[in-house]
């Protein structure tokens, strides 16, 4: 099942979503009265619309609705009735589905946004919802993601990737992994636990810790739980428990070498990968 992460980064395939879905509207728009035939949400959802946090990342919520037959389907939302943020779900991989399990990067605990739900089925019918509003749950102060922060150098971000099991496309490439940004992130294209990133430290180093931030998707797959690190083929370091945004799982380690293997050991299978992988140096 494809990813979503989360990410405010550009996205190819939200980009195809959303033309297919302006293409559709405006071939509706050239009827015999030149006015589109758009018909109510309400006759294709087969759930509650419903919004939660995101237990693994509560810096972003989860937009989960249920249609009665497959459509591709986005979310429009933001702070005000102009909007300006577009979502779907990646389970769709360019075609209609039943459930929509949509993450929304950027969405605040506390806050209250506008929104509007649209959609398209195989039939050629178009469907959107009234302007409504959402109020996400305030965040559990246990999960949050204020915590210490570990301030050692970062090895891995002059890295270079040098193999990788798979992307599932470019804006989920291996070097999304690597770039301190936890709004992008690295996904395979349905690896599950075969997943792998091979990365290069340009020359060999002191090496004091690893943490492995893994992706998710608001379906529950493409969580990682452990992952094992190989060093320059040789050492295989590990299972370590994968971390989260709200809980990193620094793993501490005495080693030196340049090329390490990250291989993703158990998952919840999918469109595995990571938010961030870090390599920490020694204290000073």
């Amino acid at each position: 099942m494809p990813p979503l992460a989360a990410a405010a980064s550009y996205n190819p395939s939200m980009r195809t979503i959303s033309i297919v879905l302006a293409l559709v509207f405006a071939a509706a728009a050239c009827g015999s009265d030149g006015e589109a035939e758009v018909y109510p949400f309400s006759e294709i959802q087969g759930s509650e619309l419903s919004f939660e946090l995101d237990p693994l990342d509560p810096t972003r919520g989860i937009f989960r609705v249920t249609t009665t037959e497959p459509s591709i389907c986005s979310i429009t939302w933001g702070p005000t009735e102009s909007l300006g943020n577009q979502n779907n779900s990646l389970s769709m991989n360019g075609t209609g589905i039943i459930q929509h399990d949509v993450q929304l990067p950027g969405a605040v605990g506390g806050e209250t946004y506008y929104f509007t739900v649209q959609g398209a089925t195989a039939d050629g019918r178009l469907f959107k919802s009234d302007l409504a509003t959402f109020t996400l749950p305030e965040p559990d102060p246990s999960t949050g993601t204020d915590g210490p922060v570990d301030l050692r150098t970062n090895l891995a971000l002059n890295a270079t990737v040098t193999e990788v099991s798979s992307e599932f496309n470019e804006g989920f490439a291996a070097g999304r992994a690597l770039d301190g940004d936890l709004a992008t992130e690295w996904s395979t294209r349905g690896d599950g636990d075969g997943g792998f990133l091979t990365i290069d430290l340009g020359q060999e180093a002191d090496i004091a810790g690893f943490e492995f931030i893994t992706r998710s998707m608001a379906d529950g797959s493409a969580i990682t739980t452990e992952y094992t690190v190989t060093v320059d083929d040789g050492e295989v370091l590990g299972p370590f428990p994968a971390g989260t945004p709200a809980d990193a799982r620094t793993q501490s380690v005495t080693v030196t070498g340049q090329v390490l293997r990250f291989d993703i050991d158990a998952s919840t299978g999918g469109n595995t990968g990571a938010v961030e992988i870090r390599v920490l140096a020694p204290d000073g």
